[in-house]
Formats: structure tokens, sequence, C-alpha cells
């Protein structure tokens, strides 16, 4: 982390020449002489006689010459809190004259910009060695005190992202996550932008989405998609998850028929539905009943297939449309084997079956030849990819043995040797990939 520094300079006007207690201190700050600057001012301050309306000025003093003991190096181990005292010196200081005006006339303020820095230099050291709790802990010390300075017009400053962006990423590796969110936020709300913050947007997203935040969600989506148009497919992502997450499966069925019908929906999109219409929750799929539920499972399988539509080398969205017709034909298949019997009625009754079974076997079989042939020629699969290319060859098989037993009930025997065929290859290949 490079070296931040509020440009503030130590200046001594001749106005400090107020009394003769001054001008000693000044000529020892000046000299450098930090050890005979800071008995003077300790007896400055600790003078019985010392009237009100010198406090505030005694108290500046004290607050610089403690903040030149903790900003050089040599001086820091000598005295130990120096800091703190300078910093209680301000506080006092401050409750005596709020508006600074002293302060401000008289150029006191390079008292907070030893501090300022002396805290900087000492956060970089514990973030150079990973001391993260530590790191923070200077590095919002110094933050607090840059807002000092940028409020009360005491720099030219107008902002500090990187101190910003350096507390948040210490809070962030410290576990500190609300932190580290607070930090980064206030980055995010200037719209800072560039490559480097990024991720800044992308953590706050993420924070807001787990903390079921819905306000703060939105608006970082919102500045995020502003920023960072290029990453428009990321966004959506991060939009949908937190749409899917948040609203009822039934809603969302029924917000995916009106995209779809708008054409609205994009492969994300489409991806995020699927996965979303996919889900085993039980939470989630309280209170649906059993039709339901397979519309559900079959809208997955519909936006997979639109998904590949738009993505035609993906085999995993190939898998997915036909692993979802699959099911339908699965059901299919117990309801026609619990209508067994000799009567006419039934025997109509599996025959409507049948005739439907088909018709998802078929489509079935066109999504998984799509997906073998895909994941079979690629070199580096997924794991899960994988293990959908063997369970696509074991659908298939299943489908090509059922195709195959319907030519002996239908009496097209004509198709027999090709779907025995078809299905002795996919057979053969069940659990051979790796």
């Amino acid at each position: 982390m490079k070296k931040i520094i509020l440009s503030v300079a130590l200046i001594f006007p001749a106005m400090y020449l107020m009394a003769q207690d001054d001008a000693v201190i000044q000529l020892y700050l000046a000299q450098k002489q930090y050890d005979k600057a800071k008995d003077e001012v300790d007896k400055m301050v600790a003078n019985p006689k010392l009237k009100d309306k010198d406090k505030p000025t005694a108290y500046l003093w004290q607050m610089l010459v403690y903040s030149s003991l903790y900003a050089d190096s040599a001086m820091t181990s000598k005295y130990p809190g120096a800091d703190a005292v300078a910093m209680d010196a301000f506080y006092k200081y401050q409750a005596l004259e709020p508006d600074l005006k002293k302060m401000k006339e008289q150029h006191f303020e390079s008292g907070i910009a030893n501090i300022y820095n002396g805290y900087l230099n000492t956060g970089n050291t514990f973030w150079k060695n990973k001391q993260w709790d530590s790191a923070f802990k200077y590095f919002s010390n110094a933050k607090r005190l840059g807002d000092v300075l940028i409020s009360n017009k005491l720099t030219q400053a107008t902002g500090d992202t990187t101190i910003l962006l350096f507390t948040g990423y210490a809070a962030q590796n410290a576990q500190m996550l609300d932190t580290a969110a607070s930090y980064y936020g206030q980055v995010a709300d200037m719209k800072v932008s560039g490559q480097e913050y990024e991720d800044v947007y992308k953590y706050l997203v993420q924070h807001y989405f787990q903390k079921k935040d819905d306000v703060n969600f939105k608006k970082y989506l919102a500045l995020a998609k502003e920023l960072y148009p290029n990453d428009n497919s990321l966004w959506t992502q991060y939009e949908m998850e937190n749409m899917t997450s948040n609203t009822s499966l039934t809603d969302l069925l029924q917000k995916y028929n009106q995209e779809a019908a708008a054409g609205t929906l994009d492969e994300n999109k489409l991806l995020s539905y699927a996965q979303a219409f996919e889900s085993n929750d039980s939470a989630q799929l309280k209170g649906l009943d059993s039709t339901q539920r397979i519309q559900l499972k079959m809208t997955a399988g519909q936006a997979y297939g639109k998904a590949f539509n738009l993505a035609d080398t993906n085999g995993t969205y190939a898998f997915g449309a036909g692993y979802y017709d699959y099911v339908a034909f699965e059901v299919l298949d117990d309801r026609y084997h619990s209508n067994s019997g000799e009567s006419a009625a039934l025997k109509s009754k599996r025959a409507a079956i049948a005739k439907e079974q088909m018709g998802y076997a078929d489509s079935s079989i066109t999504w998984l030849e799509k997906a073998f042939s895909i994941l079979n020629a690629k070199q580096d699969r997924a794991r899960n990819e994988t293990a959908n290319l063997n369970r696509a060859v074991n659908y298939l098989s299943n489908l090509y043995l059922w195709k195959r037993d319907r030519t002996k009930v239908d009496g097209n025997n004509a198709d027999y040797d090709k779907y025995d065929a078809l299905y002795k290859k996919y057979d053969a290949l069940y659990n051979t990939f790796k």
C-alpha cells in the first residue's frame, strides 16, 4: 500500500508569537528538540494560573508537540501514547472552540496531520504483516482524522478514497464484514469507478444479498450497473439470484411466463429461472401440489432449452432440457403401469398415456443426444459435466429400450433392430466417462 498524505504544511507564522512561552515552544519544535518542547508545553498546560481565554491555545500547542513526538520515529518509542495525549488535547480544544477558529487562523492543523500520517505508517506496517485487526485500527483512526481535516477545510483534499478502500479491505480480512461494507459503501457513494474499484461493488452487492437487505442491495446493484455496464451479465446474475431467493415459486413462475411472452429473457435470466424451478428446497415447495411441482420441473426444462438456443455449445443446457422431458416420461410411465388390466377402457387409457410418453421420449432423446455430442467431444469437462454425460447415456439407453419394446406393442417391428442397436450403444457407455 502506498503512503497516503493529506497535504498540510507545518507553518509557524509570526502570529504565534503571542507570548514568550509560545515562542520558546515554537523554537524548540523548529529545532526538533521535542523533549524540551514537551517540557515547556507540559508546564504551560499544568499552570494553575492559566486563564480560560488562553486554554484553547495551550491545548493546541499540546496537540502539536505531542503529535510531533508521535510522528518522529526516534521519539515514538520513548513516548508511547503520545498520539493519545495529542488527540485528548485536540478534543479538549474542540470542546472549547467547536468552530476550530484558532486552529484555522494559526495553522495548528499540522498537529492533526502528524497523527494522521503516523497512523498511516503504523497501519502500513501491520498491513504488510497481514495483521488485519491492527491495520484496521490505525487506518480507521487515520480516516477519522482525515474527515476532521476535510470537513473543516483544513486541507485542499475533498475526499480520501484510498484510505477508505484499505480500511475496508483490512476490516474484510479481519472478518468485520458489516464494518467493511460501511467503508466500501462510502467509496461507492462517491461513484468512484475504475477497474481497481469494481470488487468494491461486487462485495457490497453480495454482502447485502446475504444480509437480505433489499434496499442496499438494489442501491449498490444500480450503481454497479451504471459504472460497469460492460459487466451487465454479472449484475443480471446477482439481480436474478436475489429475485429468485426472495420470491415464491408460484410468483416466480408467473414472472417467467410474462418475460417469456415479452421476449426479455436472456441467457443469464433463463439459467437463473431454471435453477430456481428445479429447486428441491422443502420450504419453497411447501404448499405446492404434485401437479404444480411437475409444472415447475417442466418449466425448468423449457428454460434450459431456451438458454441452449441462445448458447448452443453448452451441453449442460441441452442436458437440462432433456432431463426434464425424461422426468415427465417417467411420471407417465408410472401412470401407465398403474392402469394395468385387460378391459377395453384400461387398454384405451394406456394407449393414450403411451402416445403422450412417446412425445416426451422423442423430445428427451433429441436434447440428450445434443448433450451427449457436445459433452463427449469436450476435452476439459468440469465434474458436473462428466456426471451429466454419464446420466445422459443412462437415460438414452432407457429411452431406446422403451422405444424398442414399444415396437412390439405398436406392431412396428421394422424399427426394433434400430432401437436395439441404440440401446446397446448407450448402455455400454454408462459410467465410462471419468
